[in-house]
């Protein structure tokens, strides 16, 4: 067999996509909703293994809010943007994220001192990037293309002014920020009527997108939430906190005001409500913050000048909050116990303890006895000893076995482990292997150079051929 790569480490290339390098969102832009969602396809289709997306539900006029899924981790945070529809530098900012993370995960990179390999391997990251697509829309465009009785009665919310660039509301002039039933009754300083900004709506929960945002809120269980917004570079991180919960919200808080620059707002005694972090501390009793990005400009967009340095401030935040929530949702994982074999596959470390900075031993591939769990985290019978593992996805599990061949009609990836991200090489087709294992969608088969992972996807399984019976002896 000719092995066009010798070395079983090296990295021949990146899983169904080119190497991660060329950025694919432009922030110097009107960032719209149809370059969203050009984008976030594009994202997935360089990305396959890391991201996915789905639509969440539609607007009253049409348009979709679509929740990308970044990472590969049990414990989950969630990001959004754009609830108020001026502020869609905030959509801008999360798409520029998800491209950035992305890519350094493919490239097995660093960010701000994250490997984000390892971080996004424990962490999923949920964001809604436009919560409100069609205030967006209109902020952006004005009522450009739509029909004359509608601008007629979208001016008329707009206080007879053309000047939408000003506009916060969705398209039927409610403030989907002060839609959620946290203390909704009582929200200040609201209209009374649809307008561009501030009318809270005839009852919580009226509006379409604040209803999906809810239901998908209860879905994902986010350890922590962020909800970005513009401007005034300040951090929203109370709302009628219980006691317990203080000193824990106060310290993710003053992390991130370190991070980016920005102020902490105050808790008040009687606070307004009817926000999307107001109903998160309300209803999962978890973290939820809002962050105000740039200097405050008023009743208009963000300049485009200003992203540079809103992204320098903001691209380490979603990182840190990761690990706050890994850390919080691992703390409520129950240990248990078990009594089993499993197979681990590729090199890691064994630590004293679980989440420990640092590994007492390294391991090799072996079999190992699993006596519990926790999270992620198995604690193992080795060689070395007894300890806690957290091994990267594929590398411990059962195999079942198989006896069986498959064709490979074209050039193929192997992998020490089954896994798109662990170390491989490529092989020269066609030729006709033996499969002695398999596991989810990957197969184990037998090669020169000895067992090697490949994906089965798209490969059909076959009876092994029958040994042909030695000719007698006249």
């Amino acid at each position: 067999m000719f092995l066009c790569f010798m070395l079983p480490g090296s990295l021949i290339g990146l899983p169904n996509s080119v190497q991660a390098s060329s950025a694919i969102v432009n922030p110097n832009q009107v960032y719209s909703y149809s370059i969203m969602q050009r984008d976030i396809e594009k994202l997935a289709a360089a990305y396959p293994e890391l991201i996915s997306y789905e639509s969440l539900g539609q607007t009253k006029y049409g348009r979709e809010l679509w929740a990308i899924k970044l990472g590969r981790g049990e414990s989950t945070i969630f990001l959004n943007g754009s609830h108020h529809a001026r502020e869609w530098m905030t959509t801008t900012l999360l798409m520029k994220m998800i491209d950035t993370y992305a890519a350094a995960y493919y490239n097995n990179a660093e960010i701000s001192k994250n490997n984000i390999r390892d971080l996004l391997d424990k962490v999923t990251i949920w964001i809604v990037p436009m919560v409100n697509p069609d205030g967006v829309t209109l902020s952006q465009q004005g009522t450009a293309g739509l029909s004359s009785s509608l601008a007629k009665t979208l001016k008329q919310y707009n206080g007879n002014s053309t000047n939408f660039n000003r506009w916060k509301a969705n398209m039927q002039g409610i403030d989907l920020n002060r839609q959620y039933p946290a203390n909704w009754s009582n929200i200040k300083n609201s209209k009374g009527y649809p307008w561009y900004q501030n009318y809270k709506g005839k009852q919580p929960a009226q509006a379409l997108e604040v209803q999906i945002m809810m239901n998908f809120t209860y879905k994902i269980d986010p350890e922590l939430t962020i909800a970005y917004h513009s401007s005034g570079e300040i951090l929203f991180w109370h709302y009628n906190t219980l006691s317990k919960n203080l000193a824990r919200d106060k310290s993710i808080a003053l992390d991130i005001s370190k991070l980016t620059g920005y102020s902490l707002v105050q808790p008040e005694k009687n606070p307004s409500g009817g926000g999307y972090k107001d109903w998160f501390i309300q209803e999962f009793d978890r973290p939820g913050l809002t962050i105000e990005i740039g200097e405050y400009v008023g009743e208009r967009s963000l300049p485009l000048s200003t992203f540079k340095g809103i992204w320098a401030e903001n691209v380490g935040v979603p990182l840190y909050s990761a690990q706050k929530s890994y850390a919080l949702w691992l703390e409520k994982q129950k240990v248990q116990y078990l009594q089993q074999t499993m197979s681990l596959l590729g090199d890691t470390k064994l630590y004293s303890k679980i989440n420990a900075s640092s590994g007492v031993s390294d391991l090799e591939p072996q079999e190992v006895e699993i006596t519990a769990q926790k999270g992620d985290w198995y604690q193992v019978n080795t060689h070395q000893g007894t300890g806690w593992i957290h091994p990267s996805p594929g590398m411990l599990i059962n195999i079942e076995n198989i006896h069986a061949t498959v064709n490979l009609q074209e050039d193929t990836l192997t992998y020490k482990y089954p896994d798109s991200f662990s170390p491989k090489v490529s092989i020269a087709s066609p030729q006709t292997v033996q499969v002695t294992g398999k596991w989810d969608k990957w197969l184990l088969a037998s090669f020169e150079n000895g067992n090697w992972w490949i994906d089965g996807r798209k490969l059909e399984l076959q009876e092994p051929m029958e040994e042909a019976a030695p000719e007698a002896t006249k």
